[in-house]
């Protein structure tokens, strides 16, 4: 007789990362290693989900909280189990859990073949989420240096300011897996944007990025990066809605993807780093 299948959706543990890095590498997602998995799984277990059938692994998705706003991410399930209600289960599941958490404002960015499925469920288009691509030649800075511990409450303070919460945790963990790839601009004492990234063997990817509008040239920071990808492209992500930015790294020589994905949310309207200084999101918000 054939055993009835049970969908279970539980909390995962730090045994079921591997199989979550093997779920984003298969989707391509180069940057959602497994460094980065288990960064959310420290944050908040709670939020880290996994779907399984009389105990076989079949989805993820992860749900962060950031006070009132949240972000739904890495919804994926495998593909011979597509079609079934997983990820619609997955999704709501996540949802709930961040509105337990008292977040007013859930957001995501969805990829084009899953966009009707996260409107079926409540979530609304803002923009696209552009996923930027190119080279760029390194060049140093006298205003632009590395950062150091001394800076990072400054830089935690100016994030805090433009993106519109608190992601230090995040940026913690950057700042101490990827040094040479965090910078900052000094104008005097005063810090006037950062820049932190991360980097595989063939690839670097920047964000997040912020610069005070009145601040140096912001090309500087890319630049200072640059150096450090020694000839690599540099991927960064950039919200439609922020055209200033946009242009500005079209000027550079870098490309949008075709199939960038679309900035959503559910619930109430918010403005979660769409500010003109965020010059690239870095934010947990795949989809």
């Amino acid at each position: 007789m054939e055993q009835k299948k049970t969908l279970n959706i539980r909390q995962m543990c730090m045994e079921d990362l591997s199989f979550a890095a093997e779920c984003t590498s298969a989707e391509g997602w180069v940057s959602e290693n497994i460094d980065v998995l288990e960064s959310f799984y420290l944050n908040d277990p709670q939020g880290c989900l996994v779907a399984e059938e009389n105990g076989r692994q079949l989805g993820i998705c992860i749900a962060t909280s950031y006070g009132p706003c949240g972000f739904i991410g890495e919804v994926i399930v495998r593909p011979e189990a597509r079609g079934k209600g997983i990820g619609a289960a997955l999704l709501n599941r996540g949802v709930g859990y961040l509105e337990t958490k008292g977040v007013e404002t859930v957001y995501l960015d969805g990829v084009i073949k899953a966009v009707e499925l996260y409107e079926r469920n409540g979530f609304r288009k803002i923009c696209r989420s552009w996923r930027f691509s190119g080279q760029l030649l390194g060049k140093n800075s006298s205003r632009v240096m590395q950062m150091t511990k001394e800076h990072f409450e400054q830089v935690a303070e100016l994030d805090n300011l433009y993106f519109g919460v608190d992601r230090r945790f995040f940026l913690q963990r950057r700042f101490a897996h990827f040094l040479e790839l965090c910078k900052v601009s000094i104008e005097g004492k005063h810090i006037t944007g950062y820049i932190m990234g991360q980097s595989g063997e063939t690839w670097v990817s920047a964000g997040p990025w912020v610069r005070e509008v009145s601040g140096s040239n912001p090309a500087e920071l890319l630049e200072a990066l640059a150096v450090e990808a020694d000839g690599r492209p540099i991927s960064l992500g950039i919200l439609q809605s922020n055209l200033q930015a946009c242009e500005f790294v079209r000027s550079l020589g870098f490309i949008a993807r075709e199939d960038s994905p679309w900035r959503m949310a559910r619930g109430k309207p918010g403005e979660l780093g769409a500010a003109v200084q965020c010059m690239a999101i870095g934010s947990a918000a795949k989809g």
